[in-house]
């Protein structure tokens, strides 16, 4: 097969660094003894799916310690991914299965972007890897295999499809079951707000209106309840009921309301969120076009 890989590419400043493959994380998805999600386990036996190929993107395990050789370990396949198998299959008397967002969250929770693979790799027992090189800044031409079009002035973010009728990558010379990470638009701080607090359990999604009500009807059932002194039960039991379901109502609408820990864990996805922004788009694409993305660093907020 003849193609050029860098049709219609830009050629605009760049920083680049040397990697290295991550053999551990091949090795896990290959092994018999991972057992994978459903939504990844295609193509996880099949070699080719896990060789790197110019202008994927690359990512590392967040918070590996497996390697101390002061190189970045990163890889560009999200097939059969190592824990994904903790997750619900569905089944009889069990919980339903996760669908392809949880799935893809689950996975995007645990990796790191590192940057765009400048050459290809291809993994293999012979040491190689001199020439793996990354970009980590500078302007840089991909690939939208995300849903929606992207416009100048995006701010773009690491993601992952895994829906069912999802296209297969547009780039030429890519096995079609293989799961790469794409481009998608990122979502604006209310958004990631938003997000955070529904990934970390702290929200029921109520609006500021339901919860000046809810704290309304707790003082009227207070009221009442302190206005009554007598000792009469059948009177001071719907009171104090009526007391304690005002005050159930209310903590079911706080935000944050698992305390200290949950505002920390709602902190903590807030930053991931916001650590997956890769950088800024600078021209027009729809699904399958390419574009220019001003590649930048990922700041916690």
């Amino acid at each position: 097969m003849n193609f050029n890989r860098r049709q219609n590419r830009i050629a605009g400043p760049g920083f680049h660094i040397n990697v290295r493959y991550d053999d551990q994380m091949m090795a896990k998805a290959h092994s018999t003894a991972s057992m994978p999600h459903p939504h990844v386990n295609l193509g996880r036996n099949h070699k080719e799916n896990f060789d790197v190929k110019e202008q994927e993107l690359l990512v590392c395990k967040r918070g590996s310690s497996m390697y101390h050789d002061g190189y970045t370990h990163c890889i560009s396949s999200a097939n059969g991914f190592d824990g994904t198998g903790s997750l619900p299959k569905g089944g009889a008397g069990g919980p339903p299965s996760a669908t392809p967002e949880e799935v893809a969250e689950y996975i995007l929770s645990n990796v790191q972007f590192v940057g765009v693979a400048t050459t290809e790799y291809k993994p293999s027992r012979a040491y190689s890897e001199q020439g793996f090189v990354a970009q980590v800044g500078g302007v840089t031409t991909l690939i939208n295999e995300g849903e929606s079009t992207i416009k100048p002035g995006d701010k773009v973010a690491l993601g992952l499809n895994l829906k069912v009728g999802r296209k297969t990558s547009r780039d030429k010379g890519i096995p079609r079951d293989k799961i790469r990470f794409c481009l998608v638009k990122a979502g604006n701080s209310r958004a990631n707000i938003a997000k955070a607090l529904d990934e970390t359990g702290q929200t029921g999604g109520a609006s500021a209106t339901s919860v000046r009500d809810a704290q309304k009807l707790l003082a009227e059932a207070e009221k009442k309840r302190g206005r009554y002194k007598g000792s009469d039960a059948a009177v001071i039991t719907p009171l104090d009921s009526a007391v304690a379901s005002a005050k159930t109502t209310l903590e079911s609408l706080k935000i944050c309301r698992k305390g200290v820990d949950g505002v920390i864990d709602f902190l903590d996805k807030y930053q991931e969120l916001n650590e997956r922004v890769i950088g800024k788009a600078a021209s027009y694409a729809r699904p399958g076009d390419r574009l220019e993305v001003i590649l930048q660093p990922r700041n916690p907020y």
